[in-house]
């Protein structure tokens, strides 16, 4: 079995290092005990299909969805995040290999892919909040 906590904390600590910038998992990210200034992600760990190993087989796999959400105070702000964010998931240097690899015991993510871009929301920008959320499919083996 593929345990999603692992996978989640190594890709919120993945996150932050190619970002440079706070991520909160499920939250608001807190630095210092205090509330992380903008910009910064909340990544959101949102399910996805679990299977059993084949008789024959004792691997696992898993395909996890995660939502990343930029949070900024300006439109500009939201899409410097998702960009960063972006590159994180999903770059990789001239050998094919991840440019962020995902280092987490005995589980193997093979694979990470863009599921969706919901682009940018400034319904709360008069408030200071501009927000930008991408899904993200990792395919990974046990």
């Amino acid at each position: 079995m593929i345990d999603r906590a692992p996978v989640s904390d190594a890709l919120q600590h993945l996150i932050v290092k190619a970002t440079g910038r706070p991520c909160g998992l499920g939250a608001l990210p807190l630095v210092n005990g205090q509330p992380a200034e903008v910009p910064y992600t909340v990544l959101y760990p949102l399910g996805g299909p679990l299977g059993g190993a084949p008789l024959a087989d004792a691997s696992e796999d898993a395909e996890l969805v995660y939502q990343l959400t930029s949070v900024a105070g300006r439109t500009d702000q939201a899409e410097w995040m998702a960009d960063r964010g972006r590159r994180a998931v999903l770059e990789r240097v001239p050998s094919g290999a991840w440019r962020y690899p995902l280092e987490i015991p005995g589980v193997d993510v093979w694979g990470r892919e863009l599921d969706a871009d919901d682009g940018t929301d400034t319904t709360a920008s008069a408030q200071g909040v501009v927000t930008s959320s991408q899904r993200y499919r990792l395919s990974a083996t046990g």
